[in-house]
């Protein structure tokens, strides 16, 4: 190994231990932690030894795929850990046991298959929600107990009917409520900055409230720059998460240009314009804001997904309510720290912010026809 290949290791396990931390954290885990390496396998991407204690990763692993795709195997090897020393299972394998572990720990359930932790198993692994795939699970299961139901006898229909009801019971959904999380997607948007700015909060805030999704900052480390950028995490129906993603592009692009066209007629600006800039921004956003809160949504269900009127919308919240926390098991609110205003530079871009028209997305798949009405002119 190179002196560049030692240190990027050094850097790499800090992080690593402060991901297992987190994980362990997030998810209540009763766990010592154990020994972290890195070796040079090229097939074999990660492993956990319960004799001595050490769960190792690939140097491939953590320098050829994203970091998301490193902590997906990193849990995948955290669940090896649990059926070991949380249920005294060394043999437990990629059975029952390691798939509950997994469940546990929010692992995507495309990782709990045997070869999630080889380099032949990463580079066939299907992209897509997890929860289209751990929904469809369930709704399977649910509806094969169900038709035993109407078997003709009467004992086994009872049991299997009683099993389906728990199952439902267990993930608090019924079938229409099941159907909906099936179509429930989550999507990262890498700002590749490590702090975000006031308009990018308020963003996320215009995100929440317009399309109905779930919007989380959160952060990923980049094992390149050893930095780790600010995330914004959009969960919720897959076409309104496609919409609410096309949103946040159309207004990064829509405020830069603005401003550069608009900065010269905002007049003391002060502090080398930083202060003027920020209050511009926050007000093409609100503006922007009350178009979007006037002219209610319309959004055209993507193929393949169910329509949004297929179930009452406190079952959807529900449906989403448990996807987030499957998620992300222990959010923390933040409150943001209001800084210096220029009340000129906010009003004059409020104005504008009312007439921006955000366009439907010109990309082929779904979000590709997702729109927003016309605006009604006043009689």
């Amino acid at each position: 190994m190179t002196t560049i290949d030692t240190r990027m290791h050094q850097s790499w396990l800090c992080q690593l231990s402060r991901e297992y931390d987190d994980i362990r954290y997030q998810y209540r885990l009763a766990l010592r932690p154990p020994i972290l390496t890195i070796n040079m396998h090229r097939k074999q991407m990660g492993s956990w030894s319960a004799a001595n204690r050490t769960l190792t990763l690939s140097h491939f692993l953590l320098a050829g795929y994203p970091w998301t795709t490193t902590l997906q195997v990193l849990k995948h090897e955290i669940a090896h850990q649990v059926c070991s020393e949380i249920h005294l299972r060394d043999d437990a394998g990629h059975g029952p046991l390691f798939r509950e572990a997994c469940n546990r720990i929010g692992l995507d359930p495309v990782f709990h298959r045997p070869s999630a932790d080889l380099a032949d198993g990463l580079q066939t692994t299907p992209q897509g929600s997890s929860a289209t795939q751990r929904g469809r699970h369930i709704i399977d299961k649910a509806r094969k107990l169900m038709a035993l139901g109407s078997s003709e006898n009467e004992h086994e229909a009872a049991l299997a009917v009683r099993r389906a009801t728990e199952l439902l019971a267990r993930h608090r959904l019924d079938f229409a409520a099941l159907a909906a999380t099936a179509d429930l997607e989550h999507r990262t948007i890498n700002t590749g900055i490590q702090t975000l700015p006031a308009h990018r909060r308020m963003i996320c805030a215009i995100l929440e409230a317009c399309f109905s999704v779930r919007v989380i900052c959160a952060s990923l480390y980049d094992p390149h720059a050893n930095v780790c950028h600010r995330t914004i995490e959009v969960l919720g129906r897959a076409e309104l998460v496609a919409m609410a993603e096309h949103c946040y592009h159309f207004l990064e692009d829509r405020l830069q240009v603005l401003w550069k066209k608009n900065r010269s007629l905002v007049r003391g600006q002060g502090d080398n314009g930083r202060i003027a800039k920020k209050s511009y921004y926050l007000g093409l956003l609100a503006g922007f804001r009350q178009t979007l809160e006037s002219a209610p949504m319309q959004v055209p269900p993507v193929h393949g997904c169910q329509p949004a009127s297929s179930m009452p919308a406190c079952r959807e919240q529900q449906a989403l309510d448990t996807f987030v926390a499957y998620r992300f098991p222990r959010l923390r609110t933040m409150r943001s720290q209001s800084g210096s205003f220029h009340n000129g530079a906010y009003q004059q871009a409020l104005a504008a912010g009312r007439e921006l028209t955000l366009h439907p997305p010109v990309q082929d798949g779904p979000g590709a026809n997702l729109r927003l009405p016309p605006k009604t002119q006043p009689s």
